[in-house]
């Protein structure tokens, strides 16, 4: 899904040297899952976040795992949910007993049907023959969790400490919440190999994992452990593939993540109320921007029909309130202080904009702005200055020798410019997605900046050798 902002660089682009871009602010909006009658206070809400990118079982690992945990918390977040609502179990935490015991005390005490519950899990999923007397020879879904094992299973090979499909519905039918919705980026085909050419490059990557556990003895045959019955499922679900597909793990995340997190932050930069239905429908396409025909999969809805197609309630939220600018405010406020300014406090709509800051000592810079819909868009390097070492003294951005200026367009309000100094080669434009072409070539003057950025961001942060500022803009009509 593009972003608004890029495509008006890109037209600029076209037609001249001078770039309009975004730098203004309502900050983001929080969306609220309604799924079923809307209430106006939430007494318990809760969610759960499974992580598993590395496995006791070496040959196993995933990469992007711990990018998906906090591409998730920033949607949580959107969602409404506050920071303790939110409960993480990732890698070595993520076990079975772990997540078991989550699954039947945080997630069921307290809750209430009024209360919204949000479970996420990724990481790799598979088939396993179901281990009920009464099931004898069919096969069930399962969630692999960090501790799984190689086990003999009522005389039969089979896994130990993977969560099974029934077991997850019945853990859901325990919780009393009205309002449950469940997202699985995992999947449980092994009709590809465990690495796998994308295709389509736009992340910036040539290749990437395929999350199900192959295992000596691993039946075949159709599953799905969320079906839609009779339609008195208290949950609504969106998982990442079909039956017969494989759901991918990138440097930036997994694939269907990246798609749901896009989703949620273009309808509520939008002030659109999706369903559950649109969610789905709106990650199929963000999947299909992004890969091949060959590594394409398909995400699938399932549970209560009603909860499926009910709108999501978005409620939009001002000033600076957005996740992306409450990270990337409080990263600024680490290491060393780096003095920035704008030439002006106040723009008009049009105005030019000229930023500089003190360099204290030789670097590499990068520059961001986040805008009123909380989209964060590195401004340097950028395609026309694509690498960021800097001398130390007063750095002027943009220069005459980039060849294009920066202007003031809507929406009005205060746009957050922060800088970061490192002593360490750190290059958003490397890291960021949107701004490749389908071959993985940089097209856009400008990338956005994902979670991976922020995460280098951030460990250079608790090091010696860093460097931040940030500066404030009111675009005024």
């Amino acid at each position: 899904m593009e972003r608004t902002g890029r495509r008006e660089v890109d037209r600029h682009l076209e037609m001249g040297t001078t770039l309009n871009i975004r730098l203004s602010a309502t900050v983001a909006a929080v969306a609220v899952l309604s799924l079923g009658s809307v209430s106006t206070s939430f007494a318990a809400s809760r969610v759960l976040l499974v992580g598993v990118g590395k496995y006791q079982l070496p040959n196993n690992d995933l990469p992007g795992i711990d990018l998906d945990i906090e591409n998730m918390k920033h949607v949580a977040k959107i969602m409404g949910f506050a920071p303790a609502e939110i409960k993480v179990l990732f890698d070595q935490s993520a076990t079975y007993a772990g997540v078991k015991s989550a699954l039947t005390t945080w997630l069921r005490d307290g809750v209430g049907p009024n209360d919204r519950v949000l479970v996420y899990f990724s990481g790799h999923g598979t088939r396993v023959p179901d281990p009920r007397p009464d099931k004898a020879g069919q096969v069930d879904d399962a969630l692999v969790l960090n501790d799984v094992k190689k086990a003999t299973i009522a005389g039969k090979p089979g896994l130990a400490n993977v969560l099974m499909g029934y077991e997850f519905g019945e853990s859901l039918a325990a919780i009393h919440s009205k309002h449950i919705l469940v997202l699985v980026d995992a999947c449980h085909s092994g009709t590809a190999t465990r690495t796998l050419s994308l295709g389509n490059r736009r992340l910036g990557e040539g290749s990437g994992a395929v999350k199900f556990f192959n295992w000596d003895g691993a039946p075949t045959g159709r599953t799905r452990a969320l079906k839609t019955a009779s339609g008195g499922e208290n949950y609504a679900a969106v998982s990442a593939a079909r039956d017969d597909e494989y759901a991918i793990a990138t440097e930036h995340g997994g694939l269907f993540t990246l798609g749901v997190l896009d989703t949620i932050d273009a309808a509520s930069r939008d002030g659109r109320r999706p369903t559950v239905a649109d969610l789905r429908t709106a990650t199929a396409t963000f999947i299909e921007k992004h890969t091949d025909e060959q590594s394409r999969h398909h995400p699938v809805a399932d549970g209560n029909k009603q909860l499926i197609d009910q709108p999501l309630d978005l409620t939009p939220l001002r000033n600076g309130n957005g996740p992306t600018w409450e990270a990337l405010d409080a990263l600024s406020k680490q290491g060393d202080a780096l003095t920035v300014k704008a030439g002006a406090g106040e723009l008009r709509l049009g105005d030019e904009i000229m930023l500089s800051a003190v360099v204290p000592r030789p670097g590499f810079l990068n520059v961001i702005s986040i805008d009123s819909q909380d989209r964060a868009t590195v401004l340097y390097p950028n395609q026309f200055s694509p690498t960021n070492d800097v001398p130390a003294g007063t750095f002027l951005f943009p220069t005459p020798s980039m060849g294009f200026v920066l202007r003031a367009t809507e929406p009005v309000g205060p746009t957050l410019v922060v800088a970061f100094l490192s002593d360490k080669k750190v290059n958003l434009l490397d890291l960021g997605i949107e701004g490749r072409d389908a071959a993985g070539k940089m097209q856009s003057a400008f990338t956005e900046v994902t979670a991976r950025a922020t995460r280098a961001i951030s460990v250079e942060a608790r090091h010696q050798g860093f460097a931040a500022g940030e500066v404030t803009i009111n675009v005024k009509p």
